[in-house]
């Protein structure tokens, strides 16, 4: 980690893996602010250290207008925004918020953000809570929308790009809804039967996620300990560029950095 500790900005904080991101960052102080921006505030009920906790409301379809402009934006952004085609309602909707609003928010941040003066690229770490499977080149939508995205944000100009690929997602709580029936089932009773068989495991709780995105967003290298992320350069725009697979956000997790 810096000498000194960075601010976070943190998108989709009221998501699954979002709630448990924004309360993992305050627990473990390692921001001096912790930046929501979303529709609504993230609920404070059980979060500690609120008083580094700064939130507020955006309308994704008008950010220039309602991010605010009075102060900078933290340098550190984690983004867990995302939907399902059931609650967008169809594959336009579901691409319109699940792409559209998280690269639109990307390319604002990069606009604002300072700029390394030999390079150009923003002095920004990105990290975004993408989804194992992702491929741009997938017949399905989900996957695809998901490998568009990590490209996409690979070309924004940012100095770094951290991309998570968690496999199935355990919830906390009820998610509710009847679009998340065969869900519920599925993560009860198949995933459950499939950890035990297999050598690695193809689900993940929500708070392992935050809490892997908050190790990686602390750490000003790629590799911590013994995780080695795939990591590249964009030929494009020089950006650098990590994919953590489900493995990789469990071994964080457990080492509880």
């Amino acid at each position: 980690m810096s000498a000194s500790k960075p601010s976070a900005l943190i998108v989709g904080g009221t998501g699954a893996v979002g709630m448990t991101l924004v309360r993992d960052a305050l627990a473990s102080n390692a921001f001096t602010r912790v930046l929501t921006l979303g529709r609504r505030p993230v609920p404070t009920e059980g979060l500690t250290n609120t008083e580094h906790l700064v939130q507020k409301s955006v309308d994704f379809d008008k950010l220039d207008e309602t991010v605010p402009k009075d102060e900078p934006l933290p340098t550190i952004v984690l983004a867990t925004l995302g939907t399902t085609r059931a609650q967008a309602g169809s594959a336009e909707g579901f691409r319109r918020i699940d792409q559209g609003y998280v690269l639109d928010m990307a390319r604002l941040i990069h606009e604002r953000a300072p700029k390394d003066p030999e390079t150009g690229l923003s002095k920004v770490h990105f990290l975004y809570c993408s989804s194992g499977g992702a491929n741009e080149h997938s017949y399905f939508l989900y996957p695809q929308v998901k490998g568009q995205t990590e490209r996409l944000l690979g070309e924004v100009g940012f100095e770094r790009v951290s991309i998570f690929r968690p496999a199935f997602l355990k919830t906390e709580g009820d998610r509710g809804g009847p679009s998340r029936m065969g869900e519920k089932l599925f993560g009860k009773v198949v995933i459950p039967a499939l950890d035990l068989l297999m050598e690695k495991h193809v689900s993940v709780d929500v708070a392992k996620v935050g809490m892997a995105m908050r190790i990686v967003a602390t750490s000003d290298s790629p590799i911590i300990g013994e995780v080695k992320p795939e990591t590249k350069v964009v030929d494009k725009t020089k950006t650098t560029m990590s994919w953590y697979t489900n493995a990789q956000i469990l071994e964080l997790a457990k080492a509880k950095l």
